[in-house]
């Protein structure tokens, strides 16, 4: 998913069909393109990003829904049914490029890297506030969408002046997907004693299924079962994938923020989602880390804690939560060195990362683990239609799965905490060419029938509360059942704040900058992958360098 920033997720952006005019900025009339309005139907286009999530989820979403309003005659005069006009591109709908020229001509957009609130005071976005309260009867629900969103991001989106401008769209995920067949293969799950196990070495699937480690989670029968439990037993795995002759892991060397980003959820998972959440509210209590010794071959540290009351006088004190100094001691453990990643640190595109990884199953060089966002297996589609003309090997046929969080010892077991570094939405423009059918068909996709199945075909979690129906779940890859999984047992920090201080400097907030810059004697750093990389800065000089770093700005913020 690639983005003008170093640090962005792909954005998703459903393009609309308006009435017939030429290009306007900032909230002017939309456009239809002549050959594919229909005169016959009310007509709106679609914009989406063309990225990880792909279009083949809103082409069958439109599909149930032109055949729902078949012959609906009242959402325009004389025209009897709809007609739903969709333009992918993965150049034209990131939300930064949008924003930055204020033109809208479709009617409505699912997009990412949005800035919630320069849309909404630049005027350019159509207040929905009916939509996100409305009734969802009519599709065999009770309740409203405004009952499934996440209190954060609720109190985020209408702190404003009390309306809804837009709907959150997909979960950003980042962490680890392993290769299920060759850990199975290999064996690289552990059982109860620790000890690494392979299917080979039982019966059958059941029986080494039994045998597995009741994971991070701690219970047994889970998504988790056999995987690293802890932070030790993820690096003796990697010692283990190494001594079988295989590279622990595959990642992107030129969007390190890949790796970057994959170590907020190990923050937010040690934090605890009301702890973590202070980020976002800078109001509460928070245990802080007064000071950190670090063990000699021990990845546990020895900490002494203190409680402080946090306001938005004193939020810079959240960067010495003790989450974010293990999430970046991991990430130097990891991928401080060549030891884990095959010898040396490459220069390879996403794109390429993905490849490699995929295809690593045939050749001499295989990888374990990738360091990617959740939406990565939908955005190799290529790579596997490839495979399945040289190989006959089709993408359905292998199984991946997402990592789930280690703890820091086997005392903290328990459900995950996740975090979605993501600023991703869909929002109708101000000045749509027919707002009544575009509110219908907002409404229509947020229902939980089609959120169950855009998770399906895409594999990627909706920021909505819902429930992934037996069926749909079935449909889905390997992978993707694994992430539904893991995500309706898990917790979830949005990065989205009420706060005001947060509000009035969105920029300085953005969790790329709120999490990974840092000041380390005297110099800013922006990148914990880079400083380990060129030997700048340990994982405990660069937790200290949160704080030095934000305790330095905090007086220039606008309060």
């Amino acid at each position: 998913m690639k983005h003008k920033k170093l640090f962005t997720l792909m954005a998703t952006v459903l393009m609309t069909t308006t009435a017939m005019s030429t290009l306007s900025s900032c909230g002017g009339g939309t456009i239809i393109d002549n050959n594919t309005e229909d005169v016959t139907k009310a007509n709106i286009s679609v914009a989406t990003f063309d990225g990880g999530v792909g279009h083949a989820w809103l082409e069958d979403a439109v599909a149930r829904f032109e055949a729902k309003y078949a012959t609906a005659t009242d959402f325009e005069a004389g025209k009897t049914g709809v007609k739903i006009n969709i333009d992918p591109d993965k150049t034209k709908y990131a939300g930064n490029t949008l924003a930055e020229s204020g033109v809208l001509n479709k009617d409505i957009y699912f997009t990412e890297a949005v800035d919630y609130y320069t849309f909404v005071n630049n005027n350019m976005v159509a207040d929905i506030t009916d939509v996100v309260k409305g009734s969802l009867s009519a599709y065999g629900e009770s309740g409203t969408i405004e009952d499934k969103l996440d209190p954060t991001t609720k109190s985020f989106m209408t702190a404003k002046d009390g309306k809804y401008y837009m709907i959150p769209f997909y979960d950003g995920f980042y962490g680890f997907t392993y290769d299920v067949d060759l850990f199975e293969e290999e064996g690289f799950y552990f059982d109860d004693d620790g000890d690494f196990i392979r299917l080979s070495d039982f019966a059958n699937a059941n029986e080494f299924n039994a045998a597995k480690s009741n994971g991070p989670d701690g219970k047994p029968n889970t998504y988790d079962d056999g995987l690293p439990a802890t932070y030790d037993q993820m690096i003796e795995l990697c010692d283990q994938i190494v001594s079988k002759g295989f590279v622990p892991f595959m990642y992107s060397g030129n969007y390190p923020g890949y790796v970057n980003r994959s170590f907020f959820s190990w923050a937010a998972d040690y934090e605890g989602y009301d702890n973590f959440s202070l980020n976002n509210s800078f109001s509460g209590t928070a245990r802080l880390a007064k000071s950190i010794t670090e063990n000699a071959n021990k990845i546990e540290a020895t900490i002494e804690f203190e409680d402080m009351d946090i306001s938005e006088a004193n939020g810079y004190e959240l960067q010495r939560q003790a989450g974010k100094y293990y999430a970046l001691k991991m990430q130097e453990e990891l991928f401080g060195s060549t030891k884990y990643i095959g010898g040396s640190f490459n220069g390879l595109d996403y794109t390429v990362a993905q490849s490699d990884f995929i295809k690593s199953k045939y050749s001499t060089k295989r990888y374990a683990m990738l360091a990617e966002g959740v939406w990565w297996e939908n955005e190799a589609t290529p790579t596997f239609v490839e495979l399945e003309n040289q190989k006959g090997e089709k993408k359905s046929d292998r199984r991946f799965g997402f990592l789930p969080v280690p703890k820091v010892n086997e005392a903290a077991a328990g459900d995950q905490t996740m975090f979605s570094v993501n600023s991703s939405f869909g929002f109708i423009n101000k000045n749509c060419s027919n707002m009544k059918l575009a509110k219908e068909f907002m409404l229509f996709l947020h229902t939980d029938a089609e959120m169950s199945k855009f998770s399906a075909k895409t594999s990627i979690p909706r920021s909505l509360q819902y429930e992934v129906t037996a069926a749909d779940r079935a449909s889905a890859t390997y992978y993707g059942q694994t992430l539904i999984d893991m995500r309706s047992s898990s917790k979830v920090v949005y990065p989205y704040s009420a706060a005001n201080i947060a509000i009035k400097n969105q920029a300085h907030f953005e969790k790329d900058n709120w999490l990974g810059l840092a000041n380390i004697n005297g110099k800013d750093l922006n990148n914990a992958f880079n400083a380990f990389k060129d030997g700048k800065a340990t994982a405990l000089e660069y937790f200290k360098g949160l704080y030095t770093y934000q305790q330095g700005k905090w007086g220039s913020l606008t309060k």
